[in-house]
């Protein structure tokens, strides 16, 4: 039935149809029911934008926004979101009202608005331990930065997982049992792309370097037990890990919200716990100064005892990630 089902979308899509273009572009780029095909991909969705169609024009926009499949040009990005709110699609309508911090329906001068430097620049870091070292940011984001972030992300949220020590691929564990979603090609924005422009302005670590960025969320009495962020080689698959991809060598987390009761990340090797207010940040490196594992950095996502708390993550490797 899904091959029935593809070969009627690939009719359509051949017949010029800018819903099937759109839906066939979106599956071929993650391989969602079908072998993924970029180039086929963005042919696609090129024609489907040709054609007038808004969605399309919006993840070309995001394309351009991530150098995805081409290189990266936020001008570019921010050109396309705006033909794409001129067509009508409403997500980018809003993204680009959200982007120039303003209002109104005049997608061009709403464009104009953007400021991407204002964008992109971030607080003073205040370091609150030098080794192993740590630093926090207060106010890194804005209230209206977290609401957004919470928004696009919480519809996608499921079991965080965490490295297999035993195999490559990821694994529900018992030490871990808040949830997450990750900000993929398919699903992110402009908004968290120029978020992670300031994140690498506020540790001096280029995007390239970035993990996929995630959406964390605790309820009541979930937890993340104490664990390290960086691969320790101690089994081939770990090992495998560092080899291909290099080591986790810092973690990035940004407080979205403020009205919970507990959940501190506690750092208990070197007796410090932190909880931010409602857009602060915080970051550690997770290795010696000869790139080693630092076991001090050892840390713990504590439960909230009520309310219900949420997080920017980002992890950082010692190389581009691919």
């Amino acid at each position: 039935m899904a091959s029935d089902d593809n070969r009627a979308l690939r009719d359509r899509a051949r017949a010029g149809d800018v819903e099937a273009l759109t839906s066939l572009g979106r599956r071929l780029l993650t391989g969602d029911g079908m072998p993924a095909a970029p180039v086929e991909a963005i042919r696609c969705l090129s024609e489907a934008a040709a054609r007038g169609g808004g969605a399309a024009t919006a993840q070309l926009a995001l394309f351009a926004g991530w150098g995805v499949l081409r290189p990266r040009h936020v001008g570019d990005a921010l050109d396309l979101l705006q033909k794409a709110a001129e067509l009508g699609f409403a997500r980018a309508q809003r993204e680009l009202q959200f982007l120039a911090r303003g209002a109104g329906t005049d997608w061009q001068a709403l464009r104009q608005q953007v400021n991407v430097e204002a964008w992109t620049r971030s607080p003073p870091v205040r370091i609150v331990s030098t080794s192993p070292k740590i630093g926090v940011i207060d106010g890194f984001a804005t209230a209206a930065e977290c609401d957004w972030l919470i928004e696009r992300g919480r519809r996608d949220l499921k079991r965080a997982q965490v490295y297999r020590r035993d195999a490559a691929g990821h694994v529900e564990v018992e030490n871990r049992t808040n949830t997450e979603s990750d900000f993929t090609i398919v699903n992110a924005d402009l908004v968290v792309s120029l978020l992670r422009d300031r994140i690498a302005a506020s540790i001096g670590m280029a995007t390239p370097y970035f993990e996929m960025t995630k959406l964390l969320n605790y309820q009541p009495g979930q937890f993340f037990r104490l664990h390290g962020d960086f691969q320790a080689p101690d089994t081939p698959a770990l090992a495998r890990e560092i080899e291909v991809h290099g080591q986790r060598v810092m973690t990035f987390l940004t407080y979205l919200n403020d009205d919970y009761e507990g959940g501190e990340t506690d750092f208990p090797r070197i007796g410090y716990r932190y909880k931010g207010r409602r857009g602060d940040a915080l970051y550690f490196v997770n290795v010696d100064e000869a790139g080693a594992p630092d076991y001090r950095t050892l840390h713990a996502g504590l439960p909230p005892a009520s309310g219900t708390k949420w997080l920017l993550s980002q992890w950082v490797r010692s190389r581009p990630v691919a």
